[in-house]
């Protein structure tokens, strides 16, 4: 039964989020499998070893492995789809990324970013920790709600999840 409620709060705010971000979503066949089973350490490493080496294509790097998990329902900690989400992310050198993510300080960053959440007492997605820059304190901020405040606090215009419309 927590499964099932899992299940169902997991889809509904993934659902919300295709929808704000303007993604396509395509509801998971093995939901128990593919999140509580098989997981997602591989990808969360190659993504800490993106945070490090390619900082500028992380965004986007997080946003092939969303895709690649919540609209064609795929094994993201496949290798195959790890490199497929790195060369639409622009990695740089995707052989590379994928050597440094296997080593102890993609590791270690996974553990400093997972002991961060933890620490600030995040409790959903999103959560943002920002430094603020006029009074050297980290903020926390939860929820998609809080965007437009994150950008006050750091002194950025935040023009919606679409800005073009």
């Amino acid at each position: 039964k927590q499964w099932y409620q899992r299940r169902v709060a997991i889809t509904a705010g993934v659902q919300r989020v295709s929808e704000m971000m303007d993604l396509p979503y395509n509801p998971l066949e093995h939901f128990a499998k593919t999140v509580f089973i098989r997981g997602s350490l591989t990808t969360l490493k190659t993504l800490a070893a993106c945070q490090i080496m390619y900082p500028d294509h992380l965004e986007e790097m997080t946003r092939q492995s969303w895709l690649g998990l919540y609209s064609r329902d795929i094994d993201i900690t496949d290798k195959g789809n790890i490199i497929q989400f790195a060369t639409a992310a622009n990695i740089p050198d995707v052989d590379q990324l994928l050597a440094f993510s296997l080593g102890n300080e993609a590791r270690q960053q996974l553990i400093t970013n997972t002991n961060e959440a933890v620490e600030s007492k995040c409790f959903g997605a999103p959560w943002f920790t920002v430094t603020n820059p006029k009074t050297g304190r980290r903020e926390k901020f939860f929820g998609q709600d809080r965007v437009e405040m994150l950008g006050w606090v750091l002194g950025k215009e935040y023009v919606g999840h679409h800005p073009s419309q």
